[in-house]
């Protein structure tokens, strides 16, 4: 199986659109829209290179998104934040992830974590906050196999913390 995580580029168009319809719209907070078109798959990436940059708006933090291949396939989408703010804090943490409905019970939920802890160490960033909808048993299950640590549940959300990797 090869697995790599990359950023998106104008030759992953199809590829990520079919995630992105696969996923739906407000998915475990992922309110992401299948692009239309090529031009708005540019606007897509455009965002995506926006949210990266290190000069945010205030109360903003940096965020890059990967997307997980399996044999050349999109399963998986993750956001990686190295720093973190009040709100994120509460809600959002340091990743948030999603499996295509496709690829769903096959361990993937568990690999991306992983990849985002690796990527998140690379960054320097030693200690990782996940936050996750209560009743999502198959998501908590993949941050608990990466050594998570449930600080608490408030307001039907988990906050675990990943120390251990």
């Amino acid at each position: 199986m090869k697995v790599e995580m990359k950023k998106a580029n104008i030759s992953d168009g199809e590829n990520i659109y079919k995630f992105l319809c696969d996923i739906g719209i407000g998915e475990n907070g992922f309110i992401m829209t299948p692009p239309k078109n090529e031009d708005d798959f540019k606007k897509l990436l455009n965002k995506y290179e926006m949210d990266s940059s290190l000069n945010q708006a205030p109360g903003r933090v940096s965020q890059e998104v990967f997307w997980m291949y399996i044999d050349d396939i999109i399963v998986g989408i993750i956001k990686i934040r190295a720093e973190l703010n009040e709100n994120l804090l509460i809600n959002g943490g340091n990743m948030g992830y999603s499996i295509s409905p496709n690829y769903r019970g096959k361990g993937y939920g568990k690999l991306i974590v992983k990849k985002g802890l690796e990527i998140l160490k690379s960054k320097g960033v030693n200690k990782v906050l996940v936050t996750i909808y209560e009743n999502n048993i198959p998501s908590r299950k993949s941050v608990e196999g990466n050594n998570g640590i449930l600080e608490d549940i408030s307001n039907n959300l988990c906050r675990y913390w990943i120390s251990n990797y």
